[in-house]
Formats: structure tokens, C-alpha cells, sequence
């Protein structure tokens, strides 16, 4: 019983750990939740909750191992695309509710209430860091405990997707004049993480 419930905390904790720590799909979030809704906000990282299932089973069958450079290299230019690609996009919408335009048809990653989980999912395929984490971390915490850590550690991501998207939502609403500080400050992560895996896929191809 005991190693039962040390396995849960460890799993708990490793969630947290790859949850926790700022990055674009908590970027991307916080701007759904401003411009959306709590839900919205929620189902971004639920998608990214989603592709960290997919590297788990990946992890526990062994395919992870076969991570090489060129991959990671591909995953750093479509997700330094993507990220820009978002950034803009937010900056877009922010302006436009700023002045009281509709949205842009066109920025449906950011503006259609069915996307902000496949936004999540594909940001967290994408993401060569998520990757990297699993490579490194979760490798090893498999290898450690098996899938019987599988419960702790989405108890302890999902714990902090609704810990972070009712924070937000929270401060949001309390201060609005947070709204497009948030919007503007998550266009500006993404924005900077773009232009960090881009530059990282460059590297990594040539070296």
C-alpha cells in the first residue's frame, strides 16, 4: 500500500513538473481564456494533455529511443512556425477587440470555439521541448515505475490545467484591465519561443 501510494505522489509530482513550468501551450491558454472563456483556456492545455498520453505510450513501448536529431530538427521548424504563427494571430484579435471588430475569419487556431484543443494537441506534438522531456524524464520514470505511474502523473497535469485556467479566468475577471496585458504578454511568449525552436532547428540540422 504504501509503495502503491509513493508511486501516485511520484507521478503526481513528475506531472507537475512537465505542467508546471511557463511555456507556449500555457501562453496560448491564458490568451483563449481572454479571449474566450475559462473553458477554451482549459481545452488548450487539455490538448497538450492529450499528446503528452501519446508520448507515454510511445515511452512505454520504446519508441521514444529512436528520437534523432533530424526529427527533433523538423519538430523545432514546425513548431517555431506554428508558435509565430499563433503570435500573430493573437496580436491580431487583441487589436481587433480593442477597437470592437469582429474576429478574423482566417485566425479560426485562436477564434473557433472547436479548435483550442486541437491547437493544444498540435502545439504539444509539436513542441520539441515536450519531446525532449520525454526523451530525457519520462524515459526514466517508466522505466522506474511502468504504467502503474500513469494514474499520478495525469492526476497531477490535470490538477494543474484547472489550477492555472481558473487562476487566469480568476485574475482576468476580478482585474479587466489585465485582459489585454495578458493577451499582448502570451502573443510576445509564443513570439519569442517561435523564434527560439526555428533558431534551434537551424542548429540542430547543420550540426
Amino acid at each position: 500500500m504504501a509503495d502503491t501510494f509513493q508511486i501516485l505522489l511520484s507521478g503526481v509530482a513528475l506531472g507537475f513538473s512537465i505542467a508546471a513550468p511557463p511555456g507556449p501551450v500555457t501562453a496560448l491558454a491564458a490568451q483563449q481564456v481572454v479571449a474566450r472563456s475559462w473553458l477554451s483556456g482549459w481545452l488548450v492545455l487539455l490538448g497538450a494533455t492529450a499528446a503528452d498520453g501519446i508520448f507515454f505510450a510511445l515511452t512505454f513501448y520504446g519508441v521514444t529511443r529512436f528520437v534523432g536529431p533530424a526529427l527533433r530538427s523538423i519538430l523545432f521548424a514546425i513548431g517555431g512556425v506554428l508558435m509565430l504563427y499563433l503570435a500573430a494571430s493573437t496580436v491580431r484579435n487583441a487589436r481587433g477587440r480593442e477597437r470592437g471588430t469582429p474576429l478574423p475569419r482566417g485566425g479560426r487556431w485562436t477564434s473557433s470555439g472547436k479548435s483550442p484543443f486541437l491547437a493544444g494537441l498540435t502545439i504539444g506534438l509539436t513542441n520539441p521541448f515536450q519531446l525532449a522531456w520525454w526523451v530525457a524524464i519520462g524515459a526514466g520514470m517508466v522505466a522506474e515505475f511502468g504504467s502503474s505511474v500513469a494514474v499520478g502523473f495525469f492526476v497531477g497535469i490535470l490538477s494543474w490545467t484547472l489550477i492555472f485556467s481558473a487562476a487566469v479566468h480568476a485574475g482576468v475577471t476580478r482585474y479587466e484591465r489585465l485582459a489585454p496585458l495578458v493577451s499582448y504578454a502570451s502573443a510576445a511568449i509564443m513570439a519569442g519561443f517561435g523564434l527560439w525552436f526555428l533558431g534551434a532547428g537551424v542548429l540542430t540540422a547543420v550540426t
